[in-house]
C-alpha cells in the first residue's frame, strides 16, 4: 500500500457488525460477491486451525471505509468479499444451530448471532439487515434469513457459498461456541478514511496489484467514486448498470472497443484502466457526459451484438456477416452506427456499406489475408472516411470503397483476378469454422429472398453436416470413377468449395459411390439445398464436373461479391495508416503526415523529426529506462554527439542517418524495453508524388 491519509490499526473483524446503529453499505460502484468455493474453504481450514493451535488473533486483510456523514452509514470501499464471507458464516452458524446441526450452550445461540451481528433491532420497519451488498446479490443474501419473502437464488455465489459454509459448519467437530471464538479471532487493519479523502486514491493503491479486478471494475470505480454517495447510486443507476446490461454484465471488451475506436490505436485488455484514464484526462470531459457517452456506444454495440436493430435489413445483414466473427470491426461498426444515425443515412446506405465491409473480408479470406490486419484497418476507417467527407459532396459507400481499395500490404482488396485463381485452390474445408459456416450458407442463398439461416446454426449444433462429394478416402471402385489421374485430382480438389456440399445424412453417405450417393433416399436427389442443384444433374463426379462446378460457384462468387467500384477521387492525396507493430511496414512511395502516439496525434513531414520527438515523449515517459539505454551505447541510443546522431534530450542522442526500416527496429526496440505497446504508436501516410524520389537518410 503506497499511500493513506490517515494511518490504519488493527482490529477485530467481528466489531464491524457490532452495534444496534451499524449499517455496512457496499456501494454500488463494486464488483458482485465472487468468492470461489476455494477461496471459503481455506477460511474455514483457518479457523479450524485458529481453534487446534488455540491461537489468538489471525491477520484476514485490511478494510478500508468511509462514513457518510449524514447517515453515519459506513461505506466499504474495500473488503467487501471478507465481510461478506464473515456475514454468510454467522447466518450459515445460526442457521445450523437452529436446524440441530450444531450444539451450543445457550439456546437461544443462533437467535443471539443474528440479533447482535445481522440484524438491526432499532430498525422497526423496511430492512433492517446490518450489511447492505449491491442489488444483484442482496436478495440473494436476504433470502437466507426467516421470514423476508425471497426465494433462495441457487445461481448466486451467495447461495453457493452458504451451502457450503452450512455443510462445513455441519460436519466438523467444533460447537458454535468454539466456532464462534475462532471467528473472534480474525484481526483486520482498519483504515476510516476523512469525508475529504479520495477514496479512489487508496482504492488504486490497494489494487495496484490488478490481480483482484476487471479492467472493466476498475474503470467502473474511476468513473463512480469520485462523486458524493447519492450521485454514485444515480450515476449506477441511470449509467453503468445499463451499460452492464447492454453487454451482457461482460463490459471489458466493450470498453476496449470504445477505446480503440476513440484513440484511433488497438488498446490491450491489460491496458484499457490505464488507457481509459489518459483518455479522460486528455479531454477533461464531465463525468455524466462521458457515461452518457459510453452507455450511446453500449447501445449501438448490443444492436450490433444482439442484431437487434430497429431497421429488420440491417438485422438481417449482420445475422448473416457474424459467422465471420464481427469482433474485430467492431471499432468501426459502432463509430459508423452512430455516424448514420446523426447523419440521417439511409437503411439503404448503411447496408451497402456493411455489403461493402461483407465484400473486403471475404475476398481477403478466400486469398488467405492475414486476419490479423483487420484490426488496423477498421480502427481507423471511419474516422478516414468522415476526413475525405469533409467539405464534400461524396457519400459514405464511394470513399470507404476508395480507401479499401488503396489501401496496400497487408490490408489490400484483392483484385478479381487473384480471386478467379483463388477460389479454385482454396481449401475451404480447412477454413476456421465460422468462416467455412459462411461461405456455405451464402452459396446456399444466394440472391434469393427466401433465406435460410440453418446451415451456418445446424453445422454449429451437428444437426447438418459438411458432404465432401469426392470422399476424403477413396475406395476401389472412386479411383477407377476418376480415371487414371485420382490421385492429383483427389489431392487437388478434395477440400475445395467445389467438392463441398451439406448433408443432414453424412454417415449414411460414407464412402458410397457417386450414384449411390445421388439416387439413396434422402441422397444428392432428394435434398433441397440449392447448393445440390448442379450435383443432382451429374451422371458421373469426375475432373470435368469438378471444373464445371467451380465455374459456377466463381459466377456465383463474383455476382454476390463484385469487386468495388468508385469515382470517387480526394482532393488531397488519402491518408493511409500502420501502426509500428507491423512488421512488414514499408515506407517506400509513401511520405509521413503526421504520427499518433498514445492517441495524441503530431504533425510531421519527415521521419527524421518523427524519431527524435517520439524519442523524447517515451523519455518523458520512462525517463529511467530511456537513461539507461542510452548510457548503454545499444539500439542506437547515446550519452555522446557523433556523425549521424541527433540530440533529442539534453545529454541523450538519438541515430537519424538511417533508413525508414532501420528506424523501425530502433523504436520497436525503445518501446520494447519500456514495456510500451508497439501499437501505440501510429502512422498517418499518404502516397509520394509519381516525380518524387526519396532518400535513404529522408526515409
Amino acid at each position: 500500500i503506497s499511500y493513506f491519509p490517515m494511518q490504519g490499526q488493527a482490529q477485530r473483524l467481528i466489531d464491524f457488525f457490532d452495534g444496534g446503529k451499524t449499517r455496512l453499505i457496499i456501494p454500488l460502484y463494486q464488483r458482485n460477491y465472487d468468492w470461489k468455493i476455494e477461496n471459503c474453504k481455506q477460511l474455514f481450514d483457518d479457523l479450524l486451525a485458529l481453534h487446534h493451535n488455540d491461537r489468538r488473533s489471525h491477520f484476514f486483510g485490511s478494510i478500508v471505509s468511509q462514513i457518510d456523514p449524514g447517515t453515519r452509514a459506513l461505506y466499504i470501499i474495500d473488503g467487501q468479499q471478507r465481510l461478506t464471507t464473515i456475514s454468510l458464516l454467522l447466518i450459515a452458524m445460526a442457521n445450523a444451530h437452529k436446524d440441530g446441526e450444531l450444539a451450543a450452550k445457550e439456546a437461544t445461540a443462533g437467535d443471539d448471532i443474528i440479533g447482535l451481528y445481522i440484524v438491526n433491532p432499532l430498525i422497526r420497519t423496511g430492512r433492517n439487515i446490518k450489511l447492505q451488498p449491491i442489488e444483484r446479490d442482496m436478495h440473494a443474501y436476504d433470502a437466507l434469513l426467516p421470514d423476508t419473502g425471497f426465494y433462495r437464488d441457487e445461481t448466486s455465489n451467495v447461495t453457493r457459498n452458504y451451502n457450503y459454509l452450512y455443510q462445513r459448519i455441519a460436519d466438523c467437530d467444533l460447537s458454535l461456541d468454539e466456532l464462534f471464538k475462532a471467528v473472534e479471532s480474525l484481526e483486520v487493519i482498519s483504515i476510516n478514511l476523512e469525508h475529504n479523502d479520495d477514496p479512489q486514491l487508496i482504492f488504486e493503491s490497494l489494487n495496484s496489484t490488478g490481480l483482484d479486478l476487471s479492467e472493466a471494475d476498475k474503470v467502473r470505480n474511476y468513473l463512480l467514486m469520485s462523486q458524493q454517495p447519492d450521485e454514485q447510486q444515480r450515476f449506477y443507476r441511470q449509467y453503468w448498470n445499463p451499460i452492464e446490461q447492454c453487454t451482457d454484465y461482460e463490459p471489458t471488451s466493450f470498453l476496449r472497443d470504445y477505446l480503440t475506436m476513440q484513440r484511433g490505436y488497438i488498446v490491450k485488455t491489460g491496458r484499457i484502466y490505464t488507457e481509459f484514464k489518459a483518455y479522460d484526462a486528455t479531454h477533461q470531459f464531465d463525468r455524466e457526459d462521458l457515461l452518457k457517452d459510453l452507455l450511446h456506444f453500449a447501445q449501438i454495440y448490443r444492436y450490433i451484438v444482439e442484431t437487434d436493430f430497429y431497421d429488420a435489413p440491417i438485422n438481417a445483414k449482420l445475422r448473416q456477416m457474424h459467422p465471420l466473427g464481427l469482433n474485430v470491426s467492431y471499432p468501426f461498426l459502432m463509430a459508423f452506427f452512430d455516424y448514420a444515425q446523426k447523419q440521417g443515412l439511409s437503411i439503404e446506405a448503411q447496408c451497402e456499406v456493411l455489403h461493402l465491409i461483407e465484400n473486403y473480408w471475404v475476398r481477403r479470406l478466400i486469398c488467405e489475408r492475414p486476419s490479423s490486419a483487420l484490426n488496423k484497418v477498421f480502427m481507423t476507417l471511419h474516422r478516414e472516411v468522415t476526413k475525405q467527407l469533409s467539405g464534400s459532396e461524396a457519400t459514405y459507400i464511394a470513399v470507404a470503397t476508395y480507401l479499401l481499395r488503396q489501401r496496400t500490404g497487408t490490408g489490400e482488396l484483392p483484385r478479381d483476378a487473384e480471386v478467379s485463381t483463388k477460389l479454385a485452390t482454396r481449401e475451404v474445408y480447412k477454413m476456421p469454422p465460422g468462416a467455412r459456416e459462411f461461405i456455405l450458407e451464402r452459396f446456399e442463398n444466394q440472391d434469393s429472398k427466401e433465406l435460410r439461416h440453418d446451415i451456418a446454426q445446424g453445422l454449429k449444433d451437428e444437426t447438418i453436416s459438411i458432404e465432401h462429394i469426392m470422399p476424403q478416402t477413396l475406395t476401389s471402385q472412386w479411383k477407377m470413377a476418376l480415371g487414371r489421374d485420382w490421385e492429383r485430382i483427389h489431392r487437388t480438389y478434395l477440400h475445395t468449395l467445389s467438392n463441398l456440399t451439406v448433408t443432414a445424412y453424412n454417415s449414411a453417405y460414407s464412402n458410397a459411390t457417386f450414384l449411390q450417393k445421388r439416387d439413396m433416399p434422402n441422397g444428392f436427389k432428394d435434398t433441397t439445398y440449392r447448393l445440390n442443384a448442379y450435383v443432382r444433374t451429374c451422371e458421373q463426379w469426375t475432373e470435368t464436373e469438378l471444373l464445371e462446378r467451380q465455374r459456377q460457384q466463381l459466377s456465383i462468387f463474383m455476382r454476390l461479391w463484385p469487386e468495388p467500384q468508385t469515382d470517387f477521387a480526394p482532393a488531397a492525396p488519402p491518408t493511409d495508416t500502420a501502426s509500428l507493430d507491423d512488421e512488414d511496414f514499408e515506407g517506400t512511395g509513401r511520405t509521413l503526415r503526421a504520427y499518433i502516439y498514445r492517441g495524441e496525434r503530431h504533425e510531421a513531414s519527415r521521419w527524421f523529426n518523427m524519431i527524435v520527438e517520439v524519442s523524447d515523449l517515451v523519455r518523458h515517459d520512462c525517463a529511467a529506462t530511456m537513461e539507461q539505454l542510452c548510457a548503454s551505447g545499444k539500439w542506437r541510443y547515446f550519452t555522446q554527439p557523433a556523425k549521424g546522431r541527433t540530440e533529442f534530450a539534453p545529454g541523450l542522442y538519438v541515430h537519424t542517418s538511417s533508413s525508414t526500416a532501420e528506424k523501425m527496429r530502433v523504436l520497436r526496440h525503445l518501446f520494447e524495453a519500456c514495456d510500451i505497446p508497439a501499437e501505440e504508436l501510429v502512422f498517418e501516410l499518404c502516397p509520394l508524388p509519381s516525380d518524387t524520389t526519396q532518400s535513404e537518410d529522408e526515409a
